[in-house]
């Protein structure tokens, strides 16, 4: 069985929030930024939800979310890897009913863009660890990454780990107040899958 994912809460967090919108007296979270972190299309969405949809496909967009807070920044999930930006037309997949994969602009580019360099990262977590949530963890090797433990020990199909044992790491066992003032919390959720 999968492990956990995570949910992000963020105050304000669903409609963004502007700097000058936080009242100081409540400083935390002063601004969130969602990030363009791949494109994709589904081959078949019916693979998520068997006899429903079969053969249909579907577009999407993976977001991450740049979360400026008082105490510092964190970036919630990265995406998929930056390296599909150099695929003239992104990431084919041997399965046709999977998913194809773009990336019009980087991570790095929209951090750059921001003014915000990796090293400006306080913490970094991700949702889950399939790739395109976690495909750019190791563009920022020495922030502290937030996961769950199940996630972490999760193997990757190779059999190996899917982080690098020298990135620093928080591993998590449950709900987790990022920054300790309720602004910022990751939320455990359970998925539940039953096979017929």
């Amino acid at each position: 069985m999968k492990p956990l994912s995570v949910l992000l809460v963020a105050a304000c967090a669903a409609v963004g929030i502007s700097a000058g919108s936080v009242p100081r007296a409540h400083a935390g979270v002063e601004r969130l930024y969602i990030l363009n972190c791949g494109e994709g299309v589904a081959g078949d969405i019916g693979r998520w939800s068997p006899g429903v949809n079969e053969g249909k496909s579907m577009d999407f967009v993976d977001n991450c979310y740049l979360i400026k807070h008082s105490l510092g920044w964190m970036l919630w999930d990265t995406g998929v890897s930056d390296a599909i930006a150099t695929m003239p037309t992104g990431q084919a997949p041997a399965d046709p009913k999977a998913t194809h994969w773009r990336r019009p602009k980087t991570l790095a580019s929209q951090l750059d863009a921001l003014g915000v360099k990796p090293q400006d990262l306080k913490f970094l977590a991700v949702s889950h660890t399939h790739p395109d949530h976690a495909g750019n963890v190791e563009l920022f090797p020495t922030v502290m990454l937030l996961v769950q433990q199940a996630e972490y020990d999760w193997p990757n199909p190779l059999g190996i780990g899917r982080f690098k044992p020298e990135h620093p790491v928080t591993k998590l066992a449950g709900d987790h107040d990022v920054f300790g003032d309720g602004t910022v919390k990751i939320i455990a959720t359970q998925a539940v899958v039953a096979v017929a």
